[in-house]
């Protein structure tokens, strides 16, 4: 997107906050050209979410195909940097709302952005099976692979540090499958995302499974959420957490938590030994 000083697009007739999202005026809130009081009460919460974000009522399969990826990333525990930013920002005296905001923050490329990492990896391989159709899946995906190989990248959405067999990728995949063949999706960026796990597996030489990130990638391509959009919804999923994880915190009254334990196995020193300042 080519980037325009606001003082150039105002002096070229643009309006200061122009937006196809919201129209308020006295007495009336138009979402997406729908009047507030029609969709309060009509709609969920997760179609609602796609509704600003996309424009469109997503079909009650649909939202709760999305809202079980909402639900699959609430919560990793206090091992997740994001809670336990949380908890120990909580532990400092700080409001609430910072608490929250704290472990909000902690989310980015790293931490929260392996889906938008992975949508953007099976749209473009999508967009060569359409540029190729004489072309393989498996052999459009090997080139891709050997190009991630090349480049010393990590292939996104695949493989955890602690999980072998996540519950909630089973428990996702199962019910992507189930609307696949209700024909609610279509389930071609789950194939893209099983085809490159049977890659990566081939290349390893040993079982490969995909982890939540992947499977949500997938799930939200087939629903057609634009990838850059991935780590705004992860933060509104894990979000949840974050503020069941920060009012449990404050709850316990514990003052100035740190990170660690105050062990010295844990916090190692490896600067110059002690000196002193010559005279």
């Amino acid at each position: 997107m080519k980037q325009r000083s606001a003082l150039d697009m105002y002096a070229n007739g643009t309006a200061w906050w122009e937006t196809s999202i919201s129209n308020i005026k006295k007495n009336e809130i138009i979402i997406r050209g729908y009047p507030i009081e029609e969709l309060i009460g009509n709609i969920s919460y997760t179609q609602m979410l796609y509704l600003l974000l996309c424009g469109k009522i997503l079909s009650e399969k649909k939202a709760k195909l999305l809202e079980s990826v909402l639900v699959a990333g609430a919560d990793h525990g206090p091992r997740a940097p994001s809670i336990a930013a949380a908890r120990m920002a909580a532990t400092c005296g700080i409001s609430f709302n910072s608490c929250v905001a704290t472990g909000i923050n902690v989310l980015g490329d790293v931490h929260g952005g392996a889906v938008e990492k992975a949508m953007h990896l099976f749209y473009e391989t999508g967009s060569l099976l359409d540029a190729h159709p004489e072309k393989e899946l498996s052999s459009i995906v090997e080139e891709k692979f050997v190009l991630f190989q090349r480049e010393g990248k990590k292939l996104p959405g695949f493989g955890h540090q602690l999980h072998d067999d996540d519950p909630r990728v089973r428990r996702l995949y199962a019910l992507a499958q189930r609307f696949i063949e209700e024909g609610e999706i279509k389930g071609r960026y789950l194939a893209i995302a099983e085809a490159y796990r049977t890659q990566l597996e081939r290349a390893k030489g040993k079982k490969i499974t995909m982890n939540i990130d992947g499977v949500a990638a997938a799930i939200q391509c087939e629903l057609s959420i634009p990838a850059e959009a991935a780590k705004g919804i992860f933060a509104l999923s894990r979000g949840m957490g974050i503020v069941a994880h920060a009012f449990e915190e404050l709850q316990n009254g514990v003052l100035i938590k740190g990170p660690c334990p105050n062990r010295d196995d844990l916090v190692r020193y490896s600067g110059p030994a002690k000196r002193h300042l010559e005279k």
